[in-house]
C-alpha cells in the first residue's frame, strides 16, 4: 500500500497564527474521500479519450494537494 503526506496551515485555536498540519493519507482513504468528487468532474469533463481509473484519481489529489509519497510509512508498515 502506497502512503502521501501533505502539509497545509490552520489555524490556532488561542494563538494569532497558524500551525502547519502534516497529514499522511493511504491510498485507500484517498479514493474514500476524493473518488466520487473526481468521477463525476471526470463524467461532465466528457473526455473520450481520457480513461478514468483509480490510479489517476489518486495522481490528480496527489498534484492538486501538491502531495509527497512516505516511503517511510510503507517501509514501516511492511515490517508491522
Amino acid at each position: 500500500m502506497r502512503y502521501w503526506t501533505i502539509c497545509y496551515p490552520t489555524p490556532h485555536s488561542t494563538q494569532d497564527f497558524d500551525v502547519t498540519v502534516w497529514e499522511t493519507l493511504s491510498d485507500k482513504e484517498i479514493l474514500d474521500q476524493y473518488w466520487v468528487y473526481w468521477f463525476t468532474n471526470m463524467i461532465k469533463a466528457r473526455r473520450p479519450d481520457f480513461e478514468i481509473t483509480s490510479e489517476r484519481c489518486i495522481e490528480d489529489w496527489c498534484v492538486v494537494h501538491w502531495a509527497q509519497r512516505n516511503y517511510w510509512r510503507e517501509i514501516m508498515e511492511h515490517y508491522q
